[in-house]
């Protein structure tokens, strides 16, 4: 892309010094020499001589690109598109700069533009990956209300995640095939981090709930809580003055992972102690830790095959991705970049894949690798944060939450379906519905 532009901006300037040759008032050298800065001033005062000079225009607009000014840009271009509406790459280029520099709708908008326009087309495989990245996005919630951490049911029809309302989260399932929403959990409590157990008639969630103390609900100790769906049970499985969050079935049903920080006696804020990886049976049996660090372990979750533990930690100072053996030996790092934070892995169905998140580029995005940590790909492009990735049963699927959109909305990326196989006409309808939101 970076090539099209110093194409484009060389073509253009070489019209223009062809055009402004026999003027005898701005060389060639001159202006080639001038900074853009330099030449904006000069092309300014030659289009108020020649106002329907396109190639002027098209020079001043790359040049107020170049300077990172994409509104003086965008005015250059809407006076251009007026005298020659047919700018499929200026409307590109323009889109990719409100895109970098956060405006998603006029990115958008000026994407659409350009499909529209007459050879348009031949842009869609870019614009498809400033859209959804390599593979088709969809949002899946949309409601004014933050909603997160979303997780599959064993058959994959429905999906269940957390929910602000009122002042405090609960717990909504969505049913897939029908689009309809439950509230499945509620109370003046935090309900949070919701997981189906294997054979779907319970969840495992966790809850602030038991904590009678009268301080604000962030301080609060969490406690990981099984709920049957039949008969409306509810049990304390940890039953601890500590805090204990986010727990994981393994794939046979008879162990939940949960993160704790009672390993951690030191007198400090809650939000200060160092969290360790712990296992219990499901009903709340055995609890032992699996990991007892002075550093903080977390995001754990089994391996297909119940006999790896995938996890992030900060052993090495900032987070990375690490998998040990289901009894806690053997553990090595799998994912480590030092240009960020790498976090919550989840397995594909298959053993062979694991996705996460890691601000390595800037903010949040999505990543997908090997289980062995190579062939990293980056699979979201978005100014937002997009978090906690977790697969389908059959693997085609990851679900995650994003507040791309302004608040924190459930999406869904198709790993069958690449962005760069989508039509225009497709392209098209998703940027309008974008547009539109």
């Amino acid at each position: 892309m970076k090539m099209l532009v110093t194409v484009v901006g060389v073509v253009s300037l070489s019209l223009l010094l062809t055009h402004c040759a026999g003027t005898g008032k701005v060389s060639s050298e001159d202006l080639s020499s001038m900074s853009p800065q330099q030449r904006i001033q000069v092309l300014t005062q030659k289009i108020q001589k020649e106002p329907n000079n396109v190639e002027l225009r098209r020079q001043l607009f790359q040049d107020y690109l170049t300077v990172g000014l994409p509104d003086q840009a965008e005015a250059v271009l809407n006076d251009l598109l007026a005298i020659d509406p047919n700018q499929p790459d200026l409307l590109f280029q323009l889109g990719q700069a409100k895109f970098e520099h956060g405006d998603l709708k006029g990115a958008y908008r000026y994407f659409l533009q350009t499909l529209q326009a007459v050879g348009g087309d031949a842009y869609t495989p870019q614009i498809a990956s400033y859209v959804s990245g390599k593979y088709m996005i969809q949002q899946v919630t949309s409601s004014p209300a933050d909603e997160a951490f979303p997780s599959f049911s064993p058959d994959g029809k429905k999906l269940i995640y957390q929910i602000w309302q009122n002042g405090n989260w609960d717990i909504a399932e969505l049913d897939l095939e029908t689009d309809s929403t439950t509230i499945l959990i509620d109370g003046p409590a935090d309900q949070e981090l919701p997981e189906y157990a294997p054979d779907g008639k319970t969840i495992a969630f966790t809850s602030n709930e038991y904590d009678r103390r009268p301080i604000d609900a962030d301080l609060k100790s969490r406690e990981i809580v099984l709920w049957e769906r039949e008969g409306n049970y509810f049990t304390n499985l940890t039953q601890s003055v500590a805090d204990d969050w986010l727990p994981r079935f393994s794939h046979d049903g008879k162990k939940i992972l949960f993160v704790s920080d009672r390993s951690d006696l030191r007198k400090v804020n809650l939000t200060d102690r160092s969290s360790d990886i712990f296992i219990m049976d499901s009903n709340g049996d055995f609890q032992r830790p699996l990991t007892s660090t002075p550093y903080n372990e977390g995001g754990a979750c089994f391996s297909p095959d119940d006999q790896h533990i995938y996890f992030h930690a900060n052993k090495n100072g900032n987070y990375d991705i690490f998998v040990m053996k289901a009894d806690g030996s053997q553990m090595m790092t799998i994912v480590d970049n030092p240009d960020g934070d790498d976090v919550n892995p989840y397995v594909s169905p298959d053993g062979e894949h694991l996705v996460f998140f890691s601000n390595r580029d800037g903010d949040y995005e999505i990543y997908m690798c090997r289980t062995d940590g190579t062939e990293q790909e980056r699979l979201t492009f978005s100014p937002g944060k997009d978090l906690n990735p977790v697969f389908s049963p059959d693997g085609r699927t990851i679900a995650f939450h994003s507040n791309r959109a302004g608040n924190y909305d459930i999406y869904f990326l198709n790993l069958d379906m690449p962005a760069s196989t989508m039509s225009s006409d497709q392209l098209m309808a998703r940027l309008n519905e974008l547009v539109n939101q």
